[in-house]
């Protein structure tokens, strides 16, 4: 963490801002992350002057106004926020309103000095997230901040600060008034990161949970945890007890996310019934489901069986079958890919063999099917005709 190197080409943009006459500082989470040896998606400058000169400056700027009024200039390293002092007339006043620590670090670009008012370089060498002077006066100005906190911890395998905890409740009820957007964004990042439980749990014990997604099954982030990290089957193992539609279109959800979420959950507890099942019907509830949802739907019944510590011999029978329908799904619908990409069609078939239409034709094709799969270069009309008259002579 002593090294810090930022790209020449962001360089450059500070640098003219310095020899323009202004107070300029590298701030924010691409500093934080540049300390943590993580590459910056985007970098912050924050100086003394106004949107106005900013603008005059970097002409190629765009001002963005939901970023508390910056101006996104663009470099070959990525995009560069340039934003006035936002608290007052000193870089001290900006950093006594931000968030964490980690984020109240300053690099002076003039004088080449670091600026640390509230410990944020030994926060980042500990993982620690701790707010900056009065958690709950932080969370108050923003009550997202609270979600960013357990992201962060979630994500980067930090803790957070006793203080943030006893205060990320006071977020519980703001939460539910600001705008979507930025709570999915915060939501999508906790549950895909590797401390998914972690941040669920710390969702759960704060109250947040109960506003966003109210009914939710207690323990569900070890559920989730044992999930590959898929967005839509990572949500159904949350979701789970829940009016899961009613939650995600509330949090502005996409259609074809929602439609997901609710057949998986819809489907999730088939395995109960499927050793009283036929094997047509198990095959038919297969073909229902669809190959990718099937598995989707085994691996979050898994991950509920293994978190319950449920043995039995019925759970691990239901899911064999399962498995077993899955291959044979699958192992069905490479043939039928397959079928459709054949050079030779039953016409073909009767014509090659001299046989009447029916079944004996659909067996042929599958027999050719078959072979094409394990050698596409025989799929040419002359090779197959020699395949088919193999074929005859085999099975009469």
């Amino acid at each position: 963490m002593s090294e810090f190197s930022v790209p020449s080409a962001v360089v450059q943009i500070g640098q003219k801002m310095v020899e323009a006459g202004h107070a300029s500082f590298w701030v924010g989470p691409g500093l934080r992350d540049l300390l943590t040896a993580i590459p910056p998606s985007h970098f912050e400058l924050s100086t003394d002057t106004s949107l106005r000169e900013i603008l005059d400056r970097f002409p190629n700027g765009v001002l963005i106004e939901n970023r508390r009024d910056s101006v996104m200039v663009p470099s070959r390293a990525g995009p560069v926020d340039v934003s006035p002092f936002r608290a007052g007339a000193h870089i001290e006043d900006d950093l006594a309103h931000r968030d964490f620590t980690i984020n109240a670090i300053a690099y002076d670009i003039a004088d080449r000095k670091w600026l640390d008012p509230y410990g944020g370089r030994a926060d980042l060498e500990h993982g620690l997230v701790r707010a900056v002077r009065n958690a709950r006066d932080r969370i108050d100005e923003d009550p997202i901040r609270a979600l960013r906190g357990i992201r962060l911890a979630a994500t980067r395998g930090w803790r957070l600060d006793q203080e943030i905890e006893n205060a990320l409740s006071r977020a519980q009820t703001a939460l539910a008034k600001i705008p979507r957007e930025p709570v999915r964004r915060e939501l999508i990042a906790i549950l895909l990161s590797a401390g998914a439980s972690q941040g669920l749990e710390q969702l759960s014990r704060s109250g947040i949970t109960s506003t966003l997604a109210p009914g939710t099954t207690p323990g569900s982030g070890a559920v989730v945890d044992r999930l590959a990290c898929d967005l839509e089957l990572r949500l159904a193992g949350w979701l789970r007890g829940t009016r899961v539609r009613t939650v995600l279109q509330r949090l502005r959800f996409s259609r074809s996310t929602i439609d997901r979420v609710e057949l998986l959950l819809r489907f999730h507890h088939s395995d109960t019934q499927i050793n009283a099942m036929t094997p047509p019907a198990v095959a038919r509830f297969a073909r229902r489901v669809g190959a990718p949802n099937l598995g989707a739907l085994i691996a979050l019944r898994e991950a509920e069986i293994e978190t319950a510590g449920d043995e039995s011999e019925a759970a691990r029978s239901a899911l064999q079958i399962l498995r077993e329908s899955l291959a044979s799904l699958r192992e069905s619908e490479r043939t039928a890919s397959v079928r459709s990409q054949l050079m030779f069609s039953g016409a073909d078939v009767i014509a090659c063999i001299g046989c009447e239409p029916g079944p004996r034709v659909g067996r042929a094709i599958d027999y050719l099917a078959e072979r094409i799969r394990l050698n596409p270069a025989l799929n040419s009309p002359d090779a197959l005709r020699e395949l088919l008259r193999d074929w005859v002579d085999e099975v009469g």
